[in-house]
């Protein structure tokens, strides 16, 4: 008897967001030479065509708390970015962090080591990390900025010493990311869903963003629900459970990063990328329906 494989899906969302991430480091990186001289900066802040001033508004929400002073060259430069996040959502952490880029690659890795950990019955350990730590951490950042009067997470963000290593020069800090990278195989993702301070001013800025998963119902009520978009959500979103099956038009979840993590295993193209009005994103296309129903975690 012949068994047929289905043929796994191509992760087009998941890739394209890597290399958005990456293009952005290695521009920065070449700017850093003269070898692309429109974009110049770090993730902090960054300088496009010698003019346009760009700001992380958390990064400016600091300065200004640990100053007491609000510029009006930050406040347009920060301004911009939070509106823009204000609509795409929490975009920044699913397709501009350079510290999330390697922690998606690593979650690859931990999912090939927790393959191989099955075949021996054995399994990696998932500790439970409430994901409203990030708030609590959000808060004592800024009141860190304001008593020490210094950006206190501008120093100490893993992010940006996964940018300025590679921009600049090696900093020994950066062993602070080898350790999360390490304590992603004790709790997936640990840093972004649940840690990360910066992450939760995007979830608070970006909660009624206009750019989300799209729910074709018609679609999913047309089959069964296999559930992979709520197992492959690298954010831990219930995606099937609390979005899909209550019949909601789109994934209401702050923390979604517009990843495409849960689009791109849909065996019937039931999720999509796209505006909240319905309109799909101009390079969106309908996905095959033989696109497999692999469990990428």
């Amino acid at each position: 008897m012949i068994r047929l494989r289905r043929r796994k899906p191509w992760r087009r969302w998941t890739w394209m967001h890597r290399a958005t991430a990456a293009l952005f480091l290695v521009a920065l990186i070449l700017g850093r030479f003269d070898w692309f001289p429109w974009l110049k900066g770090s993730t902090t802040a960054t300088r496009l065509f010698g003019t346009l001033w760009l700001a992380d508004p958390l990064a400016g929400l600091e300065v200004t708390l640990a100053t007491r002073h609000l510029s009006r060259s930050l406040l347009v430069a920060a301004g911009l970015l939070l509106l823009f996040y204000a609509l795409a959502g929490r975009l920044f952490c699913g397709w501009v962090c350079p510290l999330g880029l390697i922690l998606d690659l690593n979650d690859d890795l931990r999912a090939w080591v927790a393959r191989r950990l099955r075949r021996h019955r054995r399994r990696l350990p998932d500790l439970s990390i409430p994901g409203q730590i990030k708030y609590w951490l959000l808060g004592l950042v800024l009141f860190l900025s304001l008593v020490t009067r210094l950006p206190f997470f501008q120093m100490v963000s893993p992010i940006n010493l996964v940018a300025r290593s590679l921009i600049f020069a090696f900093d020994p800090a950066l062993l602070v990311v080898v350790g999360l990278i390490v304590f992603e195989y004790f709790s997936r993702r640990a840093w972004c869903r649940a840690l990360c301070p910066l992450g939760a001013f995007y979830s608070l800025v970006g909660r009624w963003g206009r750019v989300r998963v799209l729910i074709n119902q018609e679609k999913e009520q047309a089959g069964r629900s296999c559930g992979l978009c709520t197992l492959n959500c690298p954010m831990g979103i219930p995606v099937l459970e609390q979005h899909v099956q209550k019949g909601k038009a789109t994934v209401e979840d702050p923390e979604c990063t517009r990843c495409g993590g849960c689009v791109d295993p849909c065996p019937r193209g039931s999720l999509r990328l796209g505006l909240h009005s319905g309109l799909p994103l101009p390079i969106l296309l309908d996905r095959p329906r033989d696109a497999g129903v692999r469990r990428w975690t």
